[in-house]
């Protein structure tokens, strides 16, 4: 057996655990009363970070799907730093260690750089890149030691550089508060020269090839909204429970395949029918649970929250147009509402 899937096998049901005692904790986390920290921590402690810079992108899909079907915070501010370990192992950085261990903790600030111009610059000097500009997304301020932040050169590359978030030239910057996920603490940052020595860059992309990671991550943020489909569904009879389960490895599988054969068509696809079936679970959970579902006190209004928090960020341009025109052609069916 493979060092890889010896760690699936290790870490995934362990990962399942962990999100069900991770949901009976969210509702401390979304209002603010507990952190998030000593979830990450569990999970660094039972080698889940390992597990995510070695795995196949469909297991982290199935992880993703588990965590986010327990606490939506954990899963978001979790991604963040598994998106950080992942980089730091491919580009052999000596830092790589440490956050897989959770010595360290990594937030990202690159989220701009879809944005054409990009409002932060990075200028390339001989020693040093100096990023400048601001970051309108930052998640896990206060939490997280460290920030993976990006910029775009005047010739248009991309490059991403890590540092400390101790630095004086990183300038938080509140935002309006969110109605959904105010615990993963997000924050605009300005960075004022920020200056990260050449060997702390373990990304430089040009935008075509961040526009080809964009298609691969519109398929694995599906898995946030299968995990709330796979939260929501806690709340049906055990049949129909069951039905969702296999639907959800339905979509897995689905998933899976696609990963041999990338494409832009299949990654809206497939995004776009967890979004239609998430949407269906939530609401079939509503009717299940009855009045006592719209207390803000109730469990689904979270999953609710979170749920659409997934349908509606993160979206690529025809993922946009696909949401859009598929409720252009039902208003237009003949089928719609029964007629």
């Amino acid at each position: 057996m493979s060092k890889g899937n010896s760690l699936v096998q290790d870490v995934l049901p362990v990962v399942e655990g962990l999100a069900a005692d991770f949901a009976s904790q969210a509702r401390g986390i979304e209002e603010l009363s507990a952190s998030p920290r000593a979830h990450l921590e569990r999970l660094a402690e039972c080698g889940y970070y390992r597990f995510v810079v070695e795995a196949s992108p469909g297991q982290r899909r199935r992880a993703l799907d588990l965590l986010s079907s327990g606490c939506g915070v954990t899963a978001f501010l979790s991604t963040q730093h598994e998106g950080v370990c992942r980089r730091l192992h491919q580009a052999g950085h000596p830092s790589a260690e440490a956050a897989i261990k959770g010595e360290q903790w990594f937030g990202v600030c690159f989220a701009h750089l879809r944005r054409t111009p990009s409002p932060v610059s990075a200028i390339p000097g001989r020693n040093q890149v100096v990023f400048t500009g601001c970051g309108p997304w930052f998640s896990g301020f206060g939490l997280m030691t460290g920030l993976l932040v990006g910029g775009a050169t005047e010739s248009g590359r991309l490059l991403m550089g890590v540092t400390s978030m101790e630095e004086p030239e990183i300038v938080p910057r509140a935002m309006d508060s969110l109605v959904v996920m105010e615990a993963t603490a997000t924050v605009a940052l300005d960075f004022n020269a920020l200056a990260v020595p050449k060997e702390d860059i373990v990304v430089e992309i040009t935008p075509e090839d961040f526009l080809e990671k964009d298609m691969h991550s519109t398929v694995f943020q599906a898995a946030r909204s299968l995990g709330a489909a796979r939260a929501a569904s806690r709340f049906l009879e055990d049949g129909l429970r069951d039905a969702v389960s296999e639907k959800l490895e339905e979509q897995h599988l689905k998933m899976d395949a696609w990963d041999e054969k990338p494409d832009w068509e299949g990654s809206t696809r497939l995004r776009y029918e967890a979004l239609r079936l998430t949407d269906m679970v939530v609401g079939a959970a509503y009717s299940a649970v009855g009045g006592k579902a719209h207390l803000l006190s109730h469990p689904l209004q979270r999953v609710a929250r979170e749920a659409h928090f997934y349908s509606t960020t993160q979206l690529t341009k025809p993922l946009r147009n696909k949401v859009l025109d598929n409720l252009r052609q039902s208003l237009s069916s003949e089928e719609f509402l029964g007629k």
